[in-house]
């Protein structure tokens, strides 16, 4: 009933991503390392070379970098534009490790980020495949965390790169767009013309307070890939920072920015651009 009192709120269709795209993580929710003593410092590398610092969002898309993870170190992925669960005759969850040095994290899975249950052992320098079956888990899938158990290899730890459901698996949330929200150019300052829009957002998560939102940007692809990634990402904060002020607990909500990855449009029209720098939501269940 909520999502559809919000669909009817803003006057818009439900977007609907292609399978492809939601096979994905699309949150980081918790990290940390054990080596640099922060939740936000990871090393990591690609096929070029290791050692230097990888944002965890680079987890959340199809990519060759990877992100290591030191003996007690962790990170929990969310799924809130989808979920996976138990596909009949299938594997369900994928975990590509790099490397080949015998580095090995435990994977975890959750409903509800509260409680997790234990999946399986990846690593190896390979694509670990998992089947929910295998543990009788029956519940949606949402949580992912993955524990480094060892130090070792150029890049210490267990060094992971994509996580992703297999189509059959992998099932969709749906996005709202966010209409008649304005930003500077190439910057993630809110005009103020957006704020009625927004301000319609507050309205309903008040009178729902036990509804939870994750809010996504995406930009054309004007500009470098990293550029975009980094603008899809604190245009989206600067909505939640907007929601916030209003009044609402910043544990209700979530961020993350997609950049160019998923057009809805053509990008060779200046109103396809248009279409495909916007901001989305989600009700998280």
């Amino acid at each position: 009933m909520i999502r559809s009192f919000f669909t009817l709120i803003f006057m818009c269709p439900i977007l609907a991503f292609s399978q492809k795209e939601l096979q994905y993580p699309d949150a980081i929710i918790d990290a940390y390392n054990t080596f640099t003593k922060k939740s936000d410092v990871f090393y990591g590398g690609n096929n070029a070379g290791n050692g230097f610092v990888v944002p965890l969002s680079y987890l959340l898309y199809n990519n060759d970098y990877f992100v290591s993870l030191p003996t007690g170190s962790f990170v929990i992925l969310g799924f809130t534009d989808n979920y996976i669960e138990d596909a009949p005759n299938q594997n369900d969850i994928f975990i590509r490790e790099e490397g080949g040095a015998g580095e090995f994290g435990d994977v975890f899975v959750s409903s509800d980020n509260v409680e997790y249950t234990f999946l399986g052992t990846a690593g190896n320098g390979e694509i670990n495949e998992f089947d929910l079956a295998t543990i009788n888990y029956k519940k949606q899938v949402k949580y992912i965390k993955i524990l480094g158990k060892d130090s070792k290899g150029a890049s210490p730890g267990f060094d992971v790169g994509n996580v992703y459901g297999l189509p059959g698996a992998s099932k969709p949330e749906k996005a709202i767009l966010l209409e008649n929200v304005w930003f500077e150019t190439n910057q993630s300052v809110l005009l103020t013309q957006s704020f009625a829009s927004l301000d319609k957002l507050v309205a309903q998560l008040k009178e729902n307070p036990e509804t939870r939102i994750a809010i996504s940007g995406y930009t054309d692809n004007v500009g470098s890939d990293d550029k975009n990634q980094v603008l899809s990402e604190q245009r989206a904060k600067s909505v939640l920072n907007y929601l916030v002020s209003q009044g609402i607990d910043s544990k209700r909500l979530s961020h993350r920015g997609f950049g160019s990855s998923q057009p809805i449009a053509s990008n060779e029209t200046k109103e396809g651009r248009s279409q495909n720098r916007r901001v989305t939501f989600s009700i998280i269940e």
